[in-house]
């Protein structure tokens, strides 16, 4: 079967991937709008970050802290081509923080969580007039991602590397402690975060 699925993949991508993925597509960016337009996402934040926090709580619990944590995200939404065979040992944290959840039009700023990507905030942020001064091309790329890897546009040899424009974080530590860091707080983590591959802990 999967000899099949190779030698024949082109039909297989036509009639079945590209369809499931524009409606997959559609479906997202629907979600996305109505959580945004119906400010749900603000008060159900602070629940997803507590149940962050008793994940990573029932981790130490359950494994001493003797297996390395990684997230729940499955590899078909990750920008790799790389196997995440990681995640069979790994014990799972779901971190499925994906909303935008304020825009401060008077200071100029987002607020996001960790999983909101790059087309849909600009798809929000497009009907204000507004972009973020750094905006890598490729629409699934995460905040999250850009933050802890390398985000990097053609914008930014003015603006410097994605996480140069976010002005503050949060973190839930191994401990399962939520800290807030900014330039002003916490400010060593905060510089430390960017390129650690979530080795600090959970945006």
């Amino acid at each position: 079967m999967l000899d099949f699925l190779i030698k024949y993949r082109g039909i297989f991508v036509v009639l079945f991937v590209l369809p499931v993925s524009l409606v997959f597509k559609a479906y997202m960016g629907t979600r996305n709008r109505l959580a945004f337009w119906q400010n749900s996402a603000p008060e159900k934040h602070a629940d997803r970050v507590k149940k962050v926090q008793q994940q990573v709580k029932d981790w130490q619990e359950k494994t001493g802290g003797n297996i390395p944590m990684c997230t729940a995200r499955p590899g078909w939404q990750a920008m790799s081509l790389k196997q995440g065979n990681y995640k069979k040992t790994h014990y799972q944290v779901d971190v499925s923080l994906m909303d935008i959840l304020e825009i401060d039009e008077e200071k100029g700023t987002v607020r996001v969580e960790p999983m909101a990507n790059m087309g849909q905030i600009s798809a929000i942020l497009k009907p204000l007039g507004w972009s973020l001064a750094v905006v890598p091309e490729l629409d699934a790329l995460t905040v999250g991602g850009l933050i802890n890897g390398f985000g990097i546009e053609a914008s930014s040899h003015k603006y410097g590397l994605f996480q140069y424009i976010c002005e503050s974080l949060e973190i839930v530590t191994a401990d399962g402690e939520l800290v807030k860091c900014s330039k002003d707080e916490n400010s060593e983590l905060y510089y430390a975060i960017p390129w650690s591959y979530g080795s600090l802990g959970f945006l």
